[in-house]
């Protein structure tokens, strides 16, 4: 993904995709002034570039391997 940041433009690369009803991208600089306000409002930010690991179906739990 060559994503970019969608309050500075096509010129600055996103580091940040923030989830709600709709996603933005954001690059560092904004992602760090817009963070409070817009996490107060229920948006997710999650860094680009990253995979994020999730609990697998299937799996026991964790107090069933002892």
């Amino acid at each position: 993904m060559n994503e970019t940041c969608d309050r500075c433009g096509p010129a600055v690369r996103a580091a940040y995709r923030v989830n709600r009803v709709g996603e933005l991208y954001l690059c560092g600089h904004c992602a760090s002034q817009q963070w409070r306000a817009l996490s107060a409002q229920g948006w997710t930010f999650w860094p680009l570039g990253v995979h994020a690991l999730a609990p697998q179906a299937g799996c026991g739990a964790l107090d069933d391997a002892a």
